[in-house]
């Protein structure tokens, strides 16, 4: 004989909520606990739960009803579990800049996420519990007297948050104040309001019409040498991490043996790749930088196409995020594309080929974006190949929260190896080409990586509140014989020492291109001329 379970509406959003405030805000408590000591805040800290679960369910009981409270409480519940998981083991917030992250990670950078925690924290925290609200049964009652009872619920909740808020006010004061960060823990309810704002960016950016600048652009210059110039971007590279910086470890042992520059104190647009790469290449600074104004204007490498350079972006990692729009494209991350792939397809595949795209350009300025899989987290133990694995032992999996400090050190700081092999190859590449070009390189990370420091894992954290770790990148420049000529090199060396932001990249590289334009800014040109 089967058995129904018969529930009311009210009492089902009551027990999510109750299980969502209790098993899914882990984290949220945790660090609230750090700041309000529980022998000294006991009954704050208890206030806090009961003030969470109230709000919770008098947001569900206002958008839940007959029809579509359990597709609202499942979806709750799945997300609320995958949230609680990285929340858990990584410290991630999932704000609107994580969520287009999320939304723009492709399937080989998701399943490096994926572990056997993972599913057990989606079985066990999500799909069961939903398992549950789908098979239970509502009670039915007419539509007044489902109203009056909601009604009275909510009221009854209203009350219950207001005395809770009035008993501890001093308290509740300076947790608003003092601990904003706090409240970018509390799940359900940030994520939420973040896929909001994601939302409301979206439409905000399909309504914003799309702005030219730079249409005046030409190349400038006193000779007919023609410039060949690669950009790399780089992917999670802290700075602190390359030997070339002062770190302990020798991670750049060929870049040591080039003329190279190294810019010490480069502070990112952004802390993961959805905001910096767009920022990087983008005419806004980054207190001025949204993906509503920045994906809707002309990059630098538009207004150099206008000018008339030989503009081609390569790409190893998820995409160019809307920055190569419209330029010429091409996925290096297919074996039937990229020559050098095992586990994975490496950053060095992207360099086939290009000596036959720049002869096929003779005459003309050339400028390569070479976009990186670089360092890019957990996974660090698959970016690169066994012979750059010289930091032993390393952690061998995606959990990091498995492997001891050692081991997340020692693999990372073999990708930063890699990095320095990859680097000093296309510095070859272009040495190969000056009798016909002036070269230069440059290089520079989107973002950090937080490796165990403070808790942390991996990058995204909110700007304000983001460690050093995330922020302080890597980056790095090369010039050949001639363009070292027309380079003010000893004003150079001074302000690599000095601090510099991403802002600088769009008017560098249009100086480095000698392109007229008015939106170039001499003064925030990493270079000075002869």
């Amino acid at each position: 004989m089967k058995i129904t379970q018969k529930i009311s509406l009210i009492s089902l959003v009551l027990i999510v909520s109750l299980f969502v405030t209790l098993v899914g805000n882990v984290k949220f408590f945790t660090e609230t606990v750090a700041i309000y000591p529980l022998h000294d805040n006991l009954a704050f800290v208890v206030s806090l739960f009961i003030w969470l679960f109230a709000f919770l369910s008098i947001a569900l009981l206002l958008v839940a009803y007959r029809y579509s409270v359990k597709p609202i409480l499942i979806f709750i519940l799945l997300a609320s579990s995958v949230v609680s998981y990285f929340s858990n083991n990584y410290g991630t917030i999932f704000d609107d800049n994580m969520i287009v992250n999320s939304m723009e990670t492709n399937l080989a950078e998701s399943m490096d996420l994926f572990s056997i925690k993972l599913a057990a924290y989606f079985v066990m925290l999500g799909v069961l519990p939903s398992v549950w609200v789908y098979r239970v049964t509502l009670q039915k009652h007419s539509f007044n007297a489902q109203l009056w009872r909601r009604l009275r619920a909510i009221v009854a909740l209203i009350i219950v948050f207001v005395l809770v808020t009035l008993a501890f006010s001093k308290a509740y004061t300076s947790f608003a104040r003092e601990n904003k960060q706090l409240r970018l823990h509390i799940n359900p309810t940030y994520f939420m309001y973040a896929i909001g704002k994601h939302i409301n960016n979206q439409f905000e950016s399909i309504d914003t019409p799309f702005v030219t600048i730079g249409q005046d652009a030409t190349i400038q210059r006193s000779n007919k040498t023609s410039k060949l110039i690669i950009v790399v971007a780089g992917e999670t590279a802290r700075a602190d991490r390359f030997s070339l910086n002062g770190y302990k470890r020798d991670t750049n042992p060929l870049l040591a043996q080039q003329d190279v520059i190294s810019f010490e104190q480069m502070s990112s647009c952004g802390t993961d790749t959805a905001v910096s790469l767009p920022c990087m290449f983008s005419s806004l600074t980054k207190s001025d930088y949204s993906h509503t104004k920045g994906k809707n204007m002309s990059n630098v490498l538009d207004i150099l196409s206008t000018a008339g350079v030989e503009v081609l972006w390569r790409d190893n990692n998820s995409s160019s995020k809307s920055v190569a729009d419209r330029i010429e494209y091409q996925d290096y991350k297919s074996n039937e594309v990229n020559t050098i792939c095992d586990i994975e397809c490496r950053d060095e595949g992207m360099l086939p080929g290009l000596q036959s795209y720049i002869d096929t350009r003779q005459n003309k300025d050339i400028m390569i974006v070479l976009h990186m899989m670089g360092s890019h987290g957990p996974a660090y133990y698959k970016r690169y190949t066994k012979e750059f694995e010289q930091f032993t032992p390393v952690c061998k999996t995606n959990q990091l929260n498995e492997c001891t400090n050692e081991q997340i050190n020692n693999a990372y700081d073999n990708t930063i190896l890699y990095t320095d092999y990859f680097l000093a190859k296309v510095i070859e590449l272009l040495k190969n080409n000056q009798k016909e070009y002036k070269t230069a390189m440059l290089y520079m990370s989107d973002h950090g990586e937080s490796l165990g420091e403070k808790g942390l894992y991996l990058h995204g954290m909110p700007y304000f509140m983001a460690p050093k770790e995330q922020t302080h990148v890597s980056s790095i420049m090369w010039f050949d014989d001639q363009f070292s000529k027309e380079i003010n090199l000893q004003s150079l060396q001074q302000k690599s020492k000095q601090a510099k932001t991403h802002d600088g990249l769009f008017h560098t590289l249009l100086g480095l291109m000698s392109v007229d334009t008015n939106v170039y800014d001499k003064k925030m040109d990493y270079l000075s001329y002869e």
